[in-house]
């Protein structure tokens, strides 16, 4: 994109976008365009791509043979009170664009499930629903819901079930990465070692060396010092 100019005759009529694309849209790609308190150069092909997303979720909303009231499982559950957290906080401070990236993964994710929770499409509706307005209220109503998304509690997240079950530790010996392992969180350090020269790349550097001293980040990284 390049800067609009009358005189470069670039100058985009929004007016034109909202009849095309629809007004959702146009909200949709000024917020996602880049951050909040910093200029973007338009560009109307990238606008396909969020026009691209919202009928996803319009196809995502309404399949009602995929939508079943049933409990969600673990993942999914994970990565919805992830979603409330980062839209949430994103929010607050005024940054759209990545709160859009967020629900943009969690509708991948969705669409990829044979059965979608009923009620994680309703709180994922809710956090849709200051970004793309006219969208979220019609789907509102095609759920059957009296009240408008106006008057509707915002969801809550809970931290433990927004965290990471398993985490990426890095494996260096003697300060150099050799590998990586991925564990339960907060495993302790036998565990980890024990896991980590597993490694062949680790293993080749340890064998009939002497380990002075094994270093252990919880979470982050384990290296073990050899002579």
């Amino acid at each position: 994109g390049e800067k609009m100019s009358k005189s470069r005759n670039n100058v985009i009529n929004p007016d034109e976008v909202v009849e095309r694309y629809g007004a959702d849209v146009f909200r949709l790609y000024e917020m996602f365009i880049g951050p909040f308190d910093q200029a973007a150069a338009w560009n109307t092909k990238s606008i396909v791509g969020i026009d691209r997303f919202l009928r996803r979720l319009w196809i995502l909303f309404t399949s009602n043979e995929k939508i079943a009231v049933i409990p969600p499982e673990k993942e999914t559950l994970r990565l919805l009170h992830q979603t409330i957290k980062k839209v949430s906080e994103d929010i607050e401070k005024l940054r759209f664009n990545t709160a859009i990236s967020q629900m943009m993964i969690f509708q991948n994710h969705l669409s990829d499930l044979n059965e979608v929770p009923e009620e994680v499409l309703q709180d994922y509706l809710k956090l849709l629903s200051p970004f793309a307005p006219h969208f979220s209220e019609e789907i509102n109503q095609l759920f059957g819901n009296q009240d408008t998304m106006t008057y509707k509690e915002w969801p809550q997240y809970d931290e433990k079930l927004a965290s990471e079950d398993e985490v990426e530790i890095a494996v260096q010996v003697n300060g150099k990465l050799r590998g990586s392992i991925i564990i339960a969180k907060d495993s302790k350090e036998e565990a980890v070692s024990e896991e980590s020269r597993k490694i062949k790349k680790v293993n080749i550097h340890i064998e009939d060396q002497t380990i002075i001293k094994t270093i252990y980040i919880k979470n982050r990284l384990i290296n073990f010092v050899i002579r």
